[in-house]
């Protein structure tokens, strides 16, 4: 089981999201990702690996420099993406992409 949190991007002066970093946390397991969210009032999604069906990374510029990205994660029948996840570190995706070709 590999853990990843939101990293604090200090270069955005837009998006902060540093309570983000304190309340986010996703957890990649052998047959699925669990991310939980949530100070006062908790959520959580699980998405096993044979229902997700696309995944896409996106990075700006700094994003590249230390390693950080935003992905989006797709499963069969939904039409808008059914985890948004912002300012993750980029092995993320080597892990997904991993993840989805053994299945």
């Amino acid at each position: 089981m590999q853990s990843f949190k939101p990293v604090i991007r200090w270069w955005s002066l837009v998006n902060p999201r540093i309570i983000a970093h304190f309340s986010e946390r996703l957890d990649v397991l052998d047959d699925r990702l669990s991310y939980r969210r949530g100070i006062l009032s908790k959520s959580e999604v699980v998405i096993p690996f044979s229902r997700i069906t696309n995944y896409a990374a996106d990075q700006n510029l700094f994003d590249r420099i230390f390693g950080v990205g935003d992905f989006r994660v797709e499963t069969a029948g939904s039409i808008t993406p059914e985890l948004t996840l912002i300012g993750y570190k980029y092995r993320l995706k080597d892990i997904l992409s991993y993840a989805l070709n053994s299945e």
